[in-house]
Order: C-alpha cells, then structure tokens, then sequence
C-alpha cells in the first residue's frame, strides 16, 4: 500500500488532474491519497470520497504541507502496511506503472527513489534524469540525457516534485525540516538521507510530466522565485566551515545574477534585483549566526 500526498496551491485544475492520474495509474498496489489544500480554494467534491483533505489556507510552505500530508494518511486496514510515501507537486501527472515501480525500487537500504520528469509546458521536453550535487560550488546539476532516463542508477539529488521514500527512512529523518518555504527543502531532505546512509535511487520506470513553474513563476524567474531559491541555497549544507566557504563562492555568483537582471529587465529590474540581494545577505547572515533560519516568504 502507498501513501501518496498532494501539496496544492494556485488554481485547482492541475490538482484534479495529478489527482486524475494518481487514480489512473495502471499500478496494482492499493493507494491512500491525501491533498494538502495551502492555497484555501479547493473545493472538497471535487475531490472525491477516496480522498482525505487537510485544508491549510495560511500556506506553511511545501514541505510543511508534505509533512502535514504523511501524518494525514489513513491507518491501513488489519495485516497491510504502507511500503512508499509519495511526494507530488499538484502539478506532477504520473504516467501508468509509476506507483508499482516506486515501492518495488524501495528496496533494503533506499531512502528514496525519483524517476524521468519531463517538462510539459516545454514539449515533453526531458527535465530530470537524474541528479548529481557539487560539492565544489554547491550547485544541483540534473541531467538531461535521454540515456541516462533508461538507467537505473544511484543519485546524489532527487527533485521534491514526484519524490517516493521509504516509512522508516521518514520517520528516521523527520520529514522536511519546516524552516524551508519553498524550494532547496528537497536538496536538504536529500542530504540528510544520504548523512543517514540511505540510498538515493534513479528509477526509469516512475515517469511523470511536470508543468513546471506555473504557481512559483520559476520560468519567468519571477521575484519570489529569486528570493526562496536564493534564501536558502547555503543551508542545507554541513559543517559550517563548507557553509562559510560556501557563502564567500556565492557572493561573486549572485553580483553577476544581479547585473544579468539589470541587462535583462532594464529600468523594471528593481524589484529582481533586490529579491536576490537581499536573499543572499540573508542567507550569509544566517551562516554567520547573526539570524536564525526562518521560513521566508
């Protein structure tokens, strides 16, 4: 049996049809599905009587929301267990057999297993084939690679987006750590599994589409998604010596964001260009332990 969690915000259409799939996926395993309503306007029928529904119209951030999902899930009926916990952005469409092949990946030692994410407000194009962290910057790279879509393989990052883990590695990581709002909870929850020892897993049979950016305005690289994204890029990282190091490798990158924008967006840039400066002084100040990590919105 699977646990899956839906974390909605923005309009309610792209949830009904994650939601449609979750139904529709061909998997033989018995589903529990739970919507995390952040955005406060979905309407309960249309949901359906096989869905458990926790309304949170504060919005306490993506994975806040994912956590207040597992602890929504259902008791499974006498003799049955839940084998996966399943992530979903409410814009994520599974594609048939995803279900099966995330709790058949889950084997011993697996903390967590992500397959092929292709982009579909950009022609199917491939988005995630896995993912590797450098540690020399501090960056995720994923790759694109049609190849690497049809290897199963280990990871270093798996995206929050459709994101399937194990019960006991949840419960031995706690979940997502609440301070982040949205965006880099996925690389720290990465992190913090791979600190434990679990495996990270590619699985190319877990496909899904995801309309990527439509309610954080991530294509457009909009204000909001600058600041969470620069916010939180250094914290997920350990000891703090790599963190300093970090916040100085930065400081240099994120200037030369800031006069992109300005090229970019000309007298409009204001706004741009403050959300990344003002995040990364941020994100330094709380390396430096002159804030405490918070969630920003």
């Amino acid at each position: 049996m699977v646990g899956v969690i839906i974390v909605h915000f923005d309009a309610p259409e792209p949830t009904l049809r994650c939601l449609a799939s979750v139904r529709a996926d061909t998997s033989a395993l018995q589903r529990a599905i739970v919507v995390v309503d952040n955005g406060g306007n979905l309407d309960p029928s249309q949901l359906g009587d096989d869905v458990t529904l926790v309304s949170r119209p504060d919005n306490p951030g993506f994975g806040v929301g994912a956590n207040l999902g597992v602890v929504a899930l259902p008791t499974p009926p006498a003799g049955q267990r839940y084998t996966a916990f399943v992530i979903l952005n409410n814009d994520v469409e599974l594609q048939p057999g995803f279900l099966d092949a995330a709790a058949r990946s889950l084997e011993s030692g697996v903390g967590a297993v992500g397959g092929p994410v292709t982009d579909g407000d950009a022609g199917g194009a491939l988005w995630y084939a896995g993912g590797q962290i450098n540690f020399l910057t501090g960056t995720v790279t994923q790759s694109r690679d049609h190849d690497d879509a049809r290897r199963r393989r280990d990871v270093g990052f798996i995206p929050g987006a459709a994101l399937a883990i194990s019960p006991r590695a949840w419960a031995q990581v706690g979940g997502f750590d609440p301070s982040y709002f949205l965006y880099n909870e996925d690389l720290d929850l990465c992190l913090r599994l791979r600190r434990l020892g679990w495996r990270l897993v590619f699985e190319p049979d877990m496909a899904c589409v995801h309309s990527l950016g439509g309610a954080t305005g991530s294509r457009g690289r909009s204000p909001t998604y600058l600041a969470q994204l620069t916010r939180t890029r250094l914290r997920p990282f350990r000891p703090w010596i790599y963190r300093f190091y970090l916040s100085l490798l930065h400081s240099p990158y994120n200037l030369l964001r800031a006069i992109r924008l300005v090229l970019r967006h000309g007298p409009r840039c204001g706004p741009y260009v403050w959300a990344v400066v003002r995040a990364h002084l941020g994100a330094v100040a709380e390396v430096l332990h002159l804030t405490s990590p918070r969630r920003t919105r």
